[in-house]
């Protein structure tokens, strides 16, 4: 959250008027330099007003400016304190009277020009110090104003007629009111206004807060079509800034990977037609297919067009959950055809197999007549494995969970694996993680997984090479196991095969072994993939919840 959030948010918390407290001397540092203007300006002009100046005229004039551009620094100087603005307005005010009497009583007493300022020293108190402050500030100087001689005497630059003592002490009180008045109108407005900005800022930060927190990616243009907002939702999805978007016109803000959402943008401002849960398909900095859902409406104020808003959601999730459930649903309709075809093989081949091992016991064959029954020996047994393999991809068992020690399983699976006539000229290694990891899961359909993909990686390594067997929690929701070998990988053409039912590259593989190991996987909430090793070799990578471990401790 950044300082201005901060701050909105404070001040909505608070619901203090922070603006008003911070602009009290404002209206103080107003006064000082409304009071400098009017001395430089009106106290020359009465020079002006004599026929003939004389030097004391000029002296008494400067000496009265000094005076006021001396306190009005003064005066300046206190509002950097401050502190005490009633108090420092209140001297001010009792130094005008003084100062306005003084130069008065030496220009004509009564009659003296520079007695209305009395007037702008009453209306100064009535705006500055509010109702009570006015009266006492124009009765202080109306009783000013009385003390001053009636026949005047000393220098006066024309002699003015001005009203009685007694109506020009009611003019005093009466425009200390209207400007007490005046002012405390003005107050409630400003107080109005400073609480409805606040209110506005408290709107506008509940937005962007809710905003920035939603999932969905949420982007804006204004009217002319340049990018008005983006949620970092919608940057994460797009891979995009929007600080490097903010102000720019959408077909050139946007890169060309995006451009069925800026078409899209641009055709709802320029048509008004809206869209209410299409789809999109862009494409990741990858070149990967990215999938939206997106919604797109109208932003209008007082009738106008004003922009136009767009919330998308990454659909990346859905459709592959579409696919799997699809190829789930294709998956299990083959099993149940090739259980029924299995089923009627095994019945068929199990006394052919027979028949041919006592044949193979009682007759005494040579030469191309015992090739021949090896071969069908062989054959036999191949479609035998084959059957088994089709049964058990086709048969979904029940998972019978329990815990397990995943470091203690992989041992003896290492120790099965060494004994595999495969294995002659490979090394086969475990390298078990930094903690114990228990699972709660099936053990015999695991350790099926385990074999078959162990023997896919005896089968790739042909006699020669590696094999390693390691685990690993990069989080606390994750376990991961990766069965890595050295031999040649997968052929990039081989890849959008792998893992489809009866997809083999070996010549005597039945392409089930794979299956139904991402089968198991994935009805024990997993995930296995395929990926090509750093130098050469392929990992196959499986995927655990470590949520399965947590469960197996609790019991």
């Amino acid at each position: 959250m950044d300082r201005t959030e901060t701050r909105l948010e404070e001040a909505a918390v608070s619901g203090l008027g922070a603006p008003l407290s911070l602009d009290r001397f404002g209206g103080l540092r107003t006064l000082i330099w409304a009071r400098l203007t009017v001395a430089s300006l009106a106290l020359p002009f009465g020079i002006l007003m004599r026929a003939d100046p004389t030097i004391g005229a000029w002296r008494l004039l400067g000496a009265a400016l000094g005076a006021v551009a001396i306190l009005s620094g003064i005066y300046w100087l206190g509002t950097l304190w401050g502190r005490g603005r009633g108090i420092q307005i209140s001297v001010q005010l009792a130094i005008d009277i003084a100062l306005v009497t003084l130069l008065s009583s030496l220009t004509g007493g009564l009659q003296s020009p520079f007695a209305l300022f009395y007037v702008l020293v009453a209306i100064t108190g009535g705006l500055q110090l509010g109702l009570v402050g006015g009266l006492i500030t124009a009765v202080g100087a109306s009783v000013a104003y009385h003390l001053l001689n009636p026949s005047g005497h000393g220098w006066s630059p024309t002699m003015t007629t001005l009203p009685r003592p007694g109506m020009f002490s009611a003019l005093l009180l009466v425009l200390a009111v209207l400007s007490a008045t005046l002012q405390r109108r003005a107050l409630q407005a400003r107080r109005s206004l400073e609480r409805a900005a606040r209110e506005l800022d408290r709107v506008r930060f509940d937005n962007d807060v809710i905003l920035r927190h939603l999932t969905s990616g949420v982007i804006t243009l204004d009217s002319t079509g340049s990018v008005a907002y983006l949620n970092p939702a919608a940057e994460e999805v797009l891979r995009v800034r929007f600080a490097d978007l903010r102000g720019r016109w959408v077909q050139d803000a946007l890169p060309a990977r995006l451009h069925p959402l800026r078409d899209s943008l641009l055709a709802v401002l320029e048509s008004h037609s809206t869209q209410s849960r299409g789809e999109l398909l862009l494409q990741n900095e990858d070149g990967a297919p990215l999938p939206l859902g997106l919604s797109t409406n109208l932003l209008i104020h007082e009738g106008q067009v004003t922009g136009v808003v767009a919330v998308f959601q990454d659909l990346t999730a859905v459709r592959e959950m579409e696919q799997r459930a699809l190829r789930n649903q294709t998956l299990a309709e083959v099993g149940s055809l090739a259980a029924g075809i299995a089923h009627e093989l095994r019945n068929g081949l199990s006394p052919i197999s027979g028949s041919v091992e006592v044949l193979q016991r009682e007759l005494r064959l040579d030469g191309e007549q015992r090739q021949l029954m090896a071969l069908i020996s062989t054959e036999c047994s191949r479609l035998n494995r084959f059957v088994t393999d089709l049964l058990a991809y086709s048969k979904e068992r029940q998972l019978v969970r329990m815990p397990i020690d995943l470091g203690e399983t992989l041992d003896e699976l290492c120790d099965t694996v060494a004994l595999d006539p495969r294995a002659v000229g490979v090394a086969v290694r475990h390298e078990p993680g930094e903690e114990m990891v228990e699972l709660y899961a099936d053990r015999e359909q695991l350790r099926q997984v385990w074999l078959n993909l162990a023997g896919n990686a005896l089968d790739a390594l042909d006699g020669g090479g590696a094999l390693v067997i390691r685990w690993s929690c990069p989080d606390a929701e994750r376990v991961v196991i990766d069965f890595e070998d050295s031999g040649p990988g997968i052929a990039s053409q081989d890849l959008a095969h792998v893992g489809q039912p009866f997809f083999t590259t070996k010549k005597s593989g039945t392409g089930l072994g794979l299956p139904i190991a991402q089968r198991i996987v994935e009805r024990h909430g997993g995930t296995l993939t395929l990926h090509a090793a750093n130098q050469r070799g392929t990992i196959a990578r499986i995927t655990l919840p470590a949520t399965a471990g947590a469960a197996a401790r609790a019991a």
